[in-house]
């Protein structure tokens, strides 16, 4: 069972408030090799009700708060939250307000954007806001969420990220895991530097390894926790 706790549901008052649960894990991010540790990874869900596109901004937007909290008071080292581009789209202001109030974090702090660029109303707000973070210092990726990694290469040339994040091939082959690699570097990522989710099995991060993939995120990785609580007052 996932470690994962509750953070509060604030999405608006009214009607436009959310009536789900929202819950959060975190994942620890670390080098196949030796176990080094880099940030660990904000993932945050739904449960009970189906957020709007709205809502879901707004649900990132509180959970990045909380993140700068947590960083503020030293309860994590460095965190990787996940940025969409409707909630650029639809919250650019107040995103840009909070990533300029906590610039002193910056360094700790890795920001993975993640959408469909053909969805985009403005693509110049979206690449805007990735420059404005590059600028601030914050580490700015991408999130693979397409099926096939060429998939999303209009959005690394949107994003131009500095990391990446794609999911584990379920496929027990080394050449599935070589396929993958070449993927990644036909869009512009780098093996690198380009985090390998979900890899369940012991096996699968060997083969990632030897596919030259060196970060991974998983229970064979390392297990997830719970987001830490916050000091009262």
């Amino acid at each position: 069972m996932t470690p994962q706790g509750a953070l509060k549901s604030r999405t608006g008052e009214g009607p436009g408030r959310f009536g789900g649960s929202i819950r959060a894990t975190l994942w620890p991010t670390r080098a196949f090799a030796g176990g080094v540790r880099w940030f660990d990874e904000l993932y945050v869900w739904t449960e009970g009700a189906a957020p709007t596109v709205t809502q879901r901004a707004r649900i990132q937007i509180n959970a990045l708060r909380d993140t700068f909290k947590w960083l503020e008071y030293d309860l994590v080292e460095q965190v990787g939250v996940t940025i969409s581009f409707g909630t650029v789209e639809r919250a650019l202001d107040p995103l840009n307000a909070l990533f300029e109030q906590n610039v002193l974090l910056a360094h700790r702090t890795y920001v993975m954007l993640r959408g469909a660029p053909d969805r985009l109303r403005s693509r110049y707000r979206l690449r805007g806001f990735a420059e404005m973070l590059r600028g601030l210092g914050y580490h700015v990726g991408y999130r693979v969420s397409a099926p096939r990694v060429g998939m999303e290469l209009r959005g690394v040339e949107l994003v131009r990220p500095e990391f990446a994040k794609v999911l584990a091939t379920t496929a027990n082959r080394e050449e599935a895991w070589i396929d993958l690699a070449a993927e990644v570097r036909a869009v512009g990522l780098d093996t690198q530097t380009t985090i390998i989710g979900g890899v369940q099995e012991v096996e699968q991060a060997r083969m990632a390894a030897l596919a030259g993939f060196e970060l991974g995120q998983g229970l064979a990785v390392r297990p997830p926790y719970p987001p830490p609580s916050l000091p009262h007052g």
